[in-house]
Formats: structure tokens, sequence, C-alpha cells
């Protein structure tokens, strides 16, 4: 059986070297290149590009992080797939990453097992992408607790209007309208209107 080949960049020696050990004894993988950067990792795939199944590469390295070099191997048109293999946990850099045509990502702290099924995975189907379970509960934690109703309200307590005001624009008694704002702050974390007001306002979860 053919072994799948993948290049490492990461300048961590650690982490390329746990990685290599791994993979030299699986029967799935072959790691036929590394490099400690971007730059240095495109002047070698101009020579491994027909070979390369899957490139697995850090976000934070010197001369460029993950997001420049995604977009530098873009801007080349290569076609083998591309995974993150990283210790940020930022889901707005993986969203944006995904959009810009990444396939997958994977924390470091992921059990190896994870990390070498992802890469599988992604090198199996190519039409299709995937995230380890580490970062699914980051982004999943970065969505919008708020059902419609309450965004609603919250909106109009960000339009300046009062308790009432809002119960009779929406036809509720000021207790119901009350009850949703304190579920509103204790989904939210906040200790008032204006803080609530705040965060939702920060993470688009309400707009004026």
């Amino acid at each position: 059986m053919n072994k799948y080949s993948i290049m490492l960049v990461d300048d961590h020696p650690l982490i390329v070297a746990g990685i290599v050990n791994i993979a030299q004894k699986t029967s799935d993988f072959e790691v036929i290149a590394t490099a400690s950067n971007g730059q240095t990792a495109l002047k070698q795939l101009m020579n491994l590009t027909d070979q390369l199944d899957l490139l697995i590469f850090d976000y934070s390295m010197p001369q460029m992080d993950g997001n420049e070099f995604l977009n530098e191997l873009n801007r080349r048109n290569y076609t083998f797939r591309k995974m993150l293999l990283t210790t940020v946990e930022e889901p707005a850099i993986f969203e944006k990453m995904l959009h810009s045509g990444l396939d997958g990502i994977v924390l470091k702290t992921a059990p190896v097992a994870e990390i070498l099924s992802t890469a599988k995975f992604l090198i199996e189907n190519p039409q299709s992408t995937d995230v380890g379970t580490e970062v699914k509960n980051l982004t999943k934690a970065r969505e919008n607790p708020l059902v419609e109703l309450d965004s609603q309200i919250l909106t109009l307590i960000a339009e300046g209007k009062h308790v009432k005001e809002i119960a009779q624009q929406m036809s509720f008694s000021e207790r119901t309208i009350k009850y949703h704002l304190t579920e509103i702050y204790n989904q939210l974390g906040a200790v008032n209107r204006a803080q609530a007001v705040a965060i939702a306002i920060s993470k688009h979860w309400i707009k004026l």
C-alpha cells in the first residue's frame, strides 16, 4: 500500500520530530519534507508539488504567519490539501482561513490519533473540510447564545428604550421583559444593560 506524502512546516523542532517519529510508525503516512518557516517551505515546494498529498503547518511562524503562508499557497494554485496544526485558539482566525481555502485545523493539544485521523480524512475526502474536536468546541463557544426574542429586546435596549416602552412595543408585560433581560445577562456574563449591549455589539450579535 502506498503511503500518503506529507510535509511539515513548523519552527518548533520537537513538534516536527514528534510528528515525523509518529508518521514513521504508521502505514498511512510518509513525511517527505520539513521546513521551519513559510519562506523555506515555498522554495522546497517548487520541487515537491507533484508528490505531496498534504501540507501541515503552524500559524505562529517567523517571516510569515500561517494566514500569509496560506495566501501565498493559494496564489500559486497548489492543489495538495492544507491543514493547520497550531496552539492558537482564535475562532476568528480559523473562520478566515477556512474561507480562504484551508482544508482542516487541529490544535497541537489534540490526541495524536485525532491529528492523524484528520490528516487521513482530508486526503481521502478532497472535497471536504474537517476540524478537530477542540476547534469545534472553541467555535461553538463563540456562537451567539441569544435567541431571536432576546436579540430584539437587547437591540431595543441599545436604542435607548426603557422596559415599559419595550413591553408596549412587543406586546409583553414589563415583568416578561425584565425576565428576559435577566436571562440575557446570564447568557452573556453581564452585570447590567450597558455591559450586555457592549458585549453583544462587539460580538456582532446585535446591530444598531
